[in-house]
């Protein structure tokens, strides 16, 4: 763990209680880092808990801006987002981590996208969550967007394609609605209790089948 990482993981440790309340398992002294769960480009996550508590801290990447990744527009999003159900909740954020609740579950694999009950499970997601708006922000131009990461390589030789596709979806009229851009089925988890979308980093107000054609 670098100096970095471990400096932000016990500062907002530290904050826990500033974290938003999340009743009857609201921790009542300063969670503990039980394991890491990840080392990705974009961040490093930890499970941390306190008694019957349990959440996910997050410690962001320093160099989110070469991803495209805006904290402000993700915490955003996440918050118009907590009535859904469809995404755990966010109980602190600032420009270095966040933490949200750690939820039981497994991933869903592609062959449980064949099933009906899961299906219709997606489907109530995906409307629930086009149901609600975002007044004052612009859709993603999805070419400007793809620019942004090839002006980061030095060779890409399906780019003329890449660009052809995002000025056809940019210029086709339609109502943008919050769209996740990164709904692999490592970001779907699956419980008893229903299905959850996890790491909305890359999300903004997209096409309305962009998730959608990305899972089925």
């Amino acid at each position: 763990m670098s100096p970095r990482i471990e400096k932000l993981l016990y500062k907002t440790l530290g904050l826990w209680s500033e974290w938003e309340n999340t009743g009857q398992d609201t921790p009542v002294k300063q969670p503990e880092v039980i394991e890491q769960l990840t080392d990705g480009l974009t961040n490093q996550s930890f499970m941390v808990s306190s008694g019957d508590f349990k959440a996910v801290l997050r410690v962001n990447s320093l160099d989110s801006f070469s991803y495209a990744v805006d904290r402000d527009r993700e915490t955003l999003l996440l918050k118009t987002l907590q009535t859904t159900g469809c995404v755990p909740r966010l109980l602190y954020a600032d420009a270095d981590t966040q933490v949200t609740e750690f939820i039981e579950g497994r991933y869903l694999t592609s062959s449980d996208i064949t099933k009906p009950s899961i299906q219709a499970q997606l489907e109530d997601c995906f409307a629930r969550i086009h149901s609600l708006t975002l007044g004052g922000r612009p859709r993603r131009n999805y070419l400007r967007y793809s620019r942004f990461y090839s002006d980061q390589l030095a060779h890409f030789p399906d780019l003329k394609a890449l660009e052809s596709v995002a000025r056809t979806i940019d210029a086709a009229g339609w109502d943008p609605v919050i769209s996740h851009h990164d709904l692999l089925l490592e970001n779907i988890l699956y419980n008893d209790d229903g299905i959850y979308f996890l790491d909305w980093e890359y999300a903004d107000l997209g096409h309305p089948l962009m998730d959608h054609l990305r899972v089925f």
